[in-house]
């Protein structure tokens, strides 16, 4: 078996509620391999402690995440956790238990449960920032649909309007043949000021899209039913 963890590096402020037992857990198994994607320029801490690369300030974390796995070379046997940096891990246990719902036939397990998206690939995604007061659309999402967004080898996928089952990128567990499977993510490179926000809404929704299209909604797995939440890990929001 082999384990990989892919983390997107940005808030660099959980030393003691996640790093420090990240590095132990690399230290005593040597099936563990841990890679920093950093969106911002990392920290001491991690340039001494990890394998790191600080790549372009661009897209957000499905884009650190597909980045990494492109330059790693992940192999498709590898089980691969995808994690945001400022969470904080209340149980390390969360490592069997992911692994023992994939073993049970789960493509993907998250954190909390997320909610279903009613997606149609067809339309312009302004259910995500409208919302959000005096949110100014980028020139590189304006009069785009969700289809725009999705690479040409990727879009014939998306053939019909879904109530897809979605996963928060704070926290994604999945074999890397699984996710390969669908084509991996669909990350944007474009410039964006703070990893967060509407054009993360609208990958995790393409992600959602494909893996309930590919692999169905029963192929998700929660160790949770409490958003962003559950015995073993607590999603902070935006680093808070």
């Amino acid at each position: 078996m082999k384990i990989r963890f892919i983390i997107s590096g940005w808030h660099y402020n959980r030393i003691d509620e996640f790093y420090d037992g990240l590095l132990q857990l690399e230290k005593d198994n040597d099936f563990i391999k841990v890679f920093w994607a950093c969106h911002a320029e990392p920290t001491e801490y991690v340039k001494s402690n990890f394998d790191y690369k600080y790549f372009p300030k661009i897209g957000l974390s499905d884009t650190k995440y597909q980045q990494a796995l492109d330059y790693l070379g992940v192999e498709d046997d590898e089980i691969v956790f995808f994690m945001h940096d400022d969470i904080v891990i209340k149980n390390w246990e969360f490592i069997g238990k992911s692994i023992e719902f994939l073993n049970q036939g789960y493509k993907v397990v998250g954190n909390g449960l997320n909610y279903p998206d009613p997606f149609n690939p067809f339309v312009e995604p302004i259910d995500k920032w409208k919302h959000i007061k005096d949110y100014k659309i980028p020139n590189w999402m304006k009069n785009k649909k969700y289809i725009d967004f999705v690479k040409e080898e990727n879009k014939h996928i998306f053939d019909n309007q879904q109530v897809s089952s979605t996963v928060k990128l704070a926290f994604m567990c999945m074999k890397r043949g699984d996710l390969r499977k669908v084509g991996d993510f669909e990350p944007t490179y474009e410039y964006v000021d703070k990893p967060i926000g509407p054009a993360g809404n609208i990958t995790q929704s393409l992600l959602g899209y494909k893996l309930t299209k590919i692999f169905g909604t029963d192929k998700f797995a929660y160790l949770s039913n409490d958003y962003s939440d559950s015995d073993y890990i607590y999603e902070c929001l935006r680093g808070k």
